[in-house]
């Protein structure tokens, strides 16, 4: 039973969830900026070799970490390197459109998915603080 029950080693995926208001012109920009980069980083690298061929190469992989203060969380679990899957912003982040003077909508829910590279093995859990991954 044991063997019909376990596929194999799966890799881990989270979600996370940010809601963003931003308060002044300045707070816009850097909230536009943080959207910006995730689309950016999410996306495959197009590079041109001498023969004038395109090749893909993959998108950047993030290292997360949950934070307290400026050390890694005592408690909370670790993340082996990921990639980010999913992005979505929902531009009427209280349910209802409005914007700002220079159209910067009012709130938004930025929804990101991540997913790691390598599965979770025993032997990971050997140094690892707090209640490892």
């Amino acid at each position: 039973n044991m063997e019909l029950l376990f596929n194999g080693p799966s890799l881990r995926s989270f979600a996370f969830s940010f809601q963003m208001t931003p308060r002044s012109q300045e707070e816009s920009g850097v909230v536009k900026e943080i959207i910006r980069a995730f689309k950016f980083n999410m996306a495959p690298q197009v590079t041109t070799e001498g023969s004038g061929s395109l090749f893909l190469k993959t998108p950047n992989v993030f290292e997360l970490t949950y934070k307290r203060g400026a050390n890694s969380h005592p408690f909370l679990h670790s993340f082996k390197q990921c990639v980010l899957t999913d992005m979505s912003v929902n531009y009427t982040g209280e349910g209802t459109y409005a914007v700002y003077d220079d159209s910067t909508p009012v709130s938004m829910v930025l929804e990101l998915g991540f997913k790691e590279l390598e599965p979770i093995y025993d032997a990971d859990y050997g140094a690892e603080p707090g209640v490892g991954y």
